[in-house]
């Protein structure tokens, strides 16, 4: 009570401090976002394996019950969901097939015997993140198995299985078939009457599978973690324009189309298919900027431009199932609104127009084009004032005729010369009563950024997403924020797709397409008035924020149930601990220092250790880490596949050869026919070149179809600074003790890309742990015997980590640690050594401890 008592007269700030802490902690759990599998549409070693109890195999008594959601999208195999291996070798299955009669089916089988029950699907279920579940209950006593998919159970006899089963269950690729359907799963539960095994499915990366208490109890060969998809946009189209070309959704067909003068061409958001076909009249409109709105109710494209030239027409649409154009007007305004807002009514019977930039002024009319008489109409609205400004974001008109107008740059008068400034602000405009209330204005305490084009607004009506971005940068990054429709509060939800915005034609949108559940975003990259690049990217829906995704990453110490208690146990940790440092901080006690000895547990080699924020440098060894030219950590920039990209373009840079195109596309994508990687490649090709482009010393060069980085001094790597030591060492045959103390931080951080479990990386990551080895042995003996115990120790960890049953760093480790703990803790560790030992190589460790020791 008197360290609560004291705790009441800490600063405000500190309280404040534990109230956040006490606010933020729930907001750490997920959703379980799943494992996707590698199906037949890849190669047999590619595909995807999943055991669930790999390490210790449980036994249930009665019953097996197993549980879990499941999301199906296979219009073509016949695959394996699950198989379960009993105790006398019989198997059992959990089938799904494609019928040739359109009729998808899931049936249990006694494999390789018979098929005991078939359970119908529905065609719609067929559907990426579309989850049901499925629960199959094994009656051991009963001799029966029952299977609820859709709310109905579906139930078979005459089975002769035991009282107790310990089961070998496996979802995907199995030992007995290799077929797997393009399936998900989450929420995976294995139980019996009196125990139950919960498994999330909420990593993501590695092959480890963790229960809700975090232990690791299964192992996956070749998974999909989803989370990435709902965290990292996925490039899917890149293509380069030498003419003026316009974008935009096609919501019927789940397209995005590209209109250019004579032709449009299509990406088909469900099968990655792009085609192109030629327009059945000419274009009457001459395209400067290439703005359009789609009419979803007639399925026509209205493209039109603000100002036209004199006499050219301004407004003309295109039927999207015929690719027949109709001219329709030429009235345009008096001059250019660059970034204004377009949106229809709720009938999309009229079109309207909001704010803009041009003739050095910044906007906040409206305008409504009344296709009657061929003329934009300024349209008055009554209530609250929107400044003048542009790069606003907009939503479609509602149920109500409500339009949501978000943000902006610009300035009470609207003249440019006066300067401008951000806002962030949300109003409802009623295009029935032409009124407008502001909700909301809020002060983002981070960097001023401004809204993409099309706010999407969620299906609950509580928030609405934005595609936001510094816009006053060059080069600047994308990244989807959801807002509180209610009181604004916030939250960045993907990271960052890396744009360059030098002209002020370049545009950016964000799209959804329901039909797949994901957010699409285009850039459009000017880099004249008449060349662009176009590229689209995916996120899948619902997007999770830097705060989960980090969470992700950190496997749970304990279970969902106890989750709480432990928040508590923290709460009251943290106050306490407050509470004391005051009590000291206030006495003005100084205690003494006190060494401590945790570097003597084990696991030292492979603990995270946090580089130093250097900038223009990247970290290849322990976890890939990258800073850029201003020691900011940009390492969340680095998706799976473009770090590999990079990390493949500068191994093999380093002797400056560079890496071909060929070679790239069969490393990365080896399931993918050469030629059908060329799209995808050129997309994180030029990710991967925004990312570098603020890494000073580094420069990513295309000669004679290779990619190769050209180095200089001002960056920095650590695998080429150990490398480069190594190989001074070896030339000019120097002692090696003096780099293992200098550069001990650095290689003491870990293996060399163990976070990156690629098979082309074998042979760098084992030619790398022989050569440091060849130095850390002789290195340790000297070291020791100069009487540098604890360095002698952390080096023979390292070197036990390259080989763990390396002689000689086994006896300096222990003669180290007697020095430091004594005999009796020193023989406690060698007797756990050779216990490994005799465990992997079947044999007794021949040297005995006095020997090592004497």
């Amino acid at each position: 009570m008197e360290v609560l008592k004291r705790y009441l007269l800490l600063p405000k700030t500190v309280c404040k401090a534990v109230c956040l802490l006490i606010f933020l902690l729930p907001g750490l759990q997920g959703k379980a976002q799943g494992l996707q599998f590698n199906s037949n549409d890849s190669l047999m070693s590619k595909r995807t394996s999943y055991v669930v109890f790999a390490r210790e195999q449980p036994t249930f008594h009665n019953h097996l019950i197993i549980s879990f959601d499941l999301s199906l999208w296979d219009n073509d195999h016949l695959g394996y969901v699950f198989n379960i291996i009993d105790n006398r070798n019989n198997s059992y299955s959990l089938t799904y097939i494609f019928n040739h009669n359109g009729s998808p089916t899931l049936n249990f089988n006694i494999d390789s015997k018979s098929n005991k029950i078939e359970i119908p699907l529905e065609a719609a279920q067929l559907k990426k993140r579309k989850w049901f579940k499925v629960k199959a209950d094994i009656n051991l006593t009963a001799n029966t198995v029952s299977v609820l998919v859709n709310g109905k159970w579906y139930r078979a006899k005459g089975f002769a299985f035991q009282d107790q089963i310990t089961p070998r269950i496996t979802f995907g690729k199995n030992p007995h078939y290799s077929d797997v359907p393009n399936m998900a799963i989450k929420n995976l539960a294995i139980s019996d009457d009196s125990e139950k095994h919960f498994f999330p499915l909420d990593e993501w990366k590695g092959t480890a599978v963790h229960d809700s208490d975090g232990k690791i109890q299964g192992f996956v060969d070749h998974p999909s973690w989803l989370i990435n998809d709902s965290y990292f946009w996925t490039p899917k189209f890149q293509r380069t324009f030498n003419e003026v070309a316009g974008l935009n959704f096609d919501v019927n067909q789940q397209s995005l189309f590209v209109f250019k003068t004579d032709s449009v061409i299509r990406y088909n958001m469900q099968t990655d298919n792009v085609s192109g076909k030629p327009y059945q009249n000419k274009l009457p409109v001459k395209l400067l900027l290439g703005k359009s709105i789609v009419n979803t109710i007639q399925n026509k494209c209205y493209v039109y431009e603000v100002l036209p030239p004199d006499t050219m027409h301004s407004i003309a649409s295109l039927d999207l199932n015929t690719l027949t154009w109709e001219y329709i007007g030429k009235g345009p305004l008096k001059e250019q609104r660059h970034h204004h807002n377009i949106f229809h009514d709720k009938a999309q019977g009229n079109f309207y127009l909001f704010g803009g930039y041009g003739s050095f002024s910044y906007h906040n009319d409206f305008f409504k084009y009344e296709q009657l008489n061929d003329r934009w109409v300024k349209i008055p609205f009554k209530g609250d004032t929107i400044l003048p400004r542009f790069f606003s974001g907009s939503s479609q008109a509602d149920e109500q005729n409500n339009v949501y107008i978000f943000g902006g740059y610009g300035n009470e008068s609207g003249n440019q010369i006066v300067g401008g400034r951000h806002f962030y602000d949300l109003y409802r405009v009623n295009l029935t009563t032409h009124t407008i209330k502001k909700l909301w204005e809020i002060k983002p305490g981070e960097e001023p950024f401004v809204s993409a084009n099309n706010l999407i607004i969620s299906a609950d009506k509580k928030y609405f997403y934005a595609l936001c971005y510094p816009h006053e940068k060059p080069k600047t990054n994308l990244r989807l924020y959801k807002f509180s429709m209610q009181d604004g509060s916030y939250q960045v939800v993907s990271g960052t797709i890396p744009v360059t915005s030098e002209r002020i034609e370049s545009d950016f949108n964000l799209f959804y397409n329901t039909g797949q559940g994901e957010f699409i975003c285009t850039a459009q990259e000017f880099v004249s008035p008449e060349r662009s690049t176009i590229r689209i990217y995916t996120l899948v829906s619902p997007p999770v924020s830097e705060q989960v995704y980090l969470s992700s990453q950190r496997p749970a110490e304990a279970g969902l149930n106890r989750l709480y208690v432990y928040l508590i146990i923290a709460i009251v940790l943290v106050i306490t601990a407050l509470a004391l440092w005051y009590i000291i901080r206030r006495r003005k006690k100084q205690v003494p220092e006190v060494i401590s000895d945790d570097d003597l547990q084990p696991g030292f080699y492979n603990q995270k250790k946090e580089p130093d924020s250097k900038p223009n440098a990247v970290y290849l060894l322990g976890e890939f880490t990258a800073y850029n030219k201003a020691g900011k950590n940009i390492t969340y920039l680095f998706s799976p596949k473009i770090k590999q990209l990079f990390i493949l373009i500068l191994l093999n840079s380093k002797d400056g050869h560079g890496v071909v195109s060929k070679k790239i596309s069969t490393t990365l994508w080896p399931e993918k026919d050469i030629i059908k990687t060329k799209n995808i490649r050129g997309v994180t090709i030029n990710h991967l070149r925004n990312i570098v482009s603020d890494i000073d010393g580094l420069e990513l060069a295309f000669t004679n179809d290779t990619y190769r980085f050209i180095i200089n001094d001002n960056f920095f790597c650590d695998y080429f600074e150990i490398t480069g030591a190594i190989h001074c060492i070896r030339e000019h045959q120097l002692i090696p003790e003096q780099f293992l103390t200098d550069q001990f931080d650095l290689f003491a951080r870990g293996g060399l890309l163990h976070d990156v479990p690629e098979p082309w990386l074998d042979e760098v990551k084992v030619e790398f742990e022989e050569i440091l080895l060849e130095l850390l042995q002789p290195g340790i003996k000297k070291i020791y015997e100069a009487g540098e115990y604890r360095r002698a120790l952390e080096l023979s960890r390292v070197a036990l980590a390259i080989d763990p049953f390396n002689d000689i760093a086994l006896k300096y480790k222990l003669k180290s640690l007697r020095r430091f703990k004594g005999v009796d803790f020193a023989k406690k560790v060698y007797e756990e050594f050779t216990a490994d030992y005799k465990k992997s190589l079947d044999s007794e460790y021949p040297v005995h401890f006095d020997k090592i020791c004497k």
